[in-house]
């Protein structure tokens, strides 16, 4: 049953890059990042309200015993994933996983030891900072690419790279915040519903505010394209949950363990193959070994 277990969660970690390259090729339908994001945010939204739909009053009711920043996910959410889909044409797969996670462990460390959005404080041991320390070398070792050195063009591949990681930081506080206002509704899924609603109405307005982008919206009608660039906010929804539901049971540890596993092989299969009409990136040796390099730091970190 475990083993079971562990293949599901690597399948919904393999799913984290291809949300993100089927949310690009939406950004390409629509010419507009924010529009895209939006898009996918809205069917999250609805595939969530269908799932809660016997259970607004209780979400309702419970509003009251939530404190100020579990609120916050929804705006956490909308940033990250908006990150993404501007990232993933300009530094690809890979990257756009990898650097994340960097931020995704710095912020976690940052919470854990300090216990803000209501979390559980954890001593730093010496143990997970070896693993961080790893983990970013194994980043450095995938991030500087041959033949990309000095020059106006490596400052801007820069900017792009610090923008993963800080989206990956707000991926992890969006999960502590969801955490903290799954535990005040007594369900992850209204949690989910909660988050992607806020990162809906948040996307709205910023729609609504830029011309270029509710011109962009226009392009929705007729659908056109194959299908799946219309996926993106339901893969999103069975991400949320399937983290949720598999926590409890594997541990925070062993999730994050096997989930990434999942993450750095699909972007990898991403990029190296031009999957899902993605720009096709030669992945080297020296990058294959910084991915292994980052998955054992992650396994000290979470030992």
């Amino acid at each position: 049953m475990t083993a079971l277990l562990l293949v599901l969660v690597c399948l919904i970690g393999m799913a984290t890059p291809v949300q993100t390259a089927v949310n690009a090729q939406l950004q390409t339908r629509l010419d507009s990042s924010l529009a895209a994001s939006f898009v996918s945010f809205v069917i999250g939204t609805l595939v969530l309200l269908a799932l809660n739909i016997t259970s607004l009053g209780s979400i309702v009711a419970g509003m009251s015993d939530i404190p100020w920043y579990a609120w916050m996910g929804g705006v956490f959410g909308f940033a990250a994933l908006t990150s993404f889909i501007i990232l993933f044409p300009r530094i690809g797969g890979i990257q756009t996983v990898l650097l994340p996670i960097l931020g995704q462990i710095a912020m976690s460390m940052i919470i854990d030891t300090t216990g803000i959005f209501g979390a559980e404080v954890k001593a730093m041991s010496p143990m997970r900072l070896v693993g961080t320390l790893v983990v970013v070398a194994g980043a450095v070792m995938v991030v500087l690419r041959k033949g990309e050195s000095g020059g106006e063009k490596h400052g801007h591949r820069l900017f792009w790279q610090v923008l993963g990681i800080i989206a990956g930081a707000l991926l992890a506080a969006q999960s502590a915040v969801n955490g903290t206002l799954g535990v005040c509704l007594h369900s992850p899924t209204q949690a989910a519903f909660v988050s992607f609603f806020i990162s809906t109405v948040i996307l709205l307005a910023l729609v609504l505010v830029r011309k270029t982008d509710r011109r962009s919206l226009r392009k929705l009608f007729p659908l056109r394209g194959p299908f799946w660039i219309w996926i993106g906010g339901a893969i999103g929804v069975v991400i949320v949950i399937g983290y949720a539901a598999f926590a409890p049971i594997l541990g925070i540890g062993l999730l994050s363990v096997v989930s990434i596993l999942g993450q750095l092989g699909a972007s990898v299969m991403i990029d190296r193959f031009g999957l899902i009409r993605a720009r096709k990136i030669d992945v080297s040796a020296v990058q294959y070994l910084g991915i292994l390099v980052v998955l054992a730091g992650v396994i000290l970190i979470y030992l």
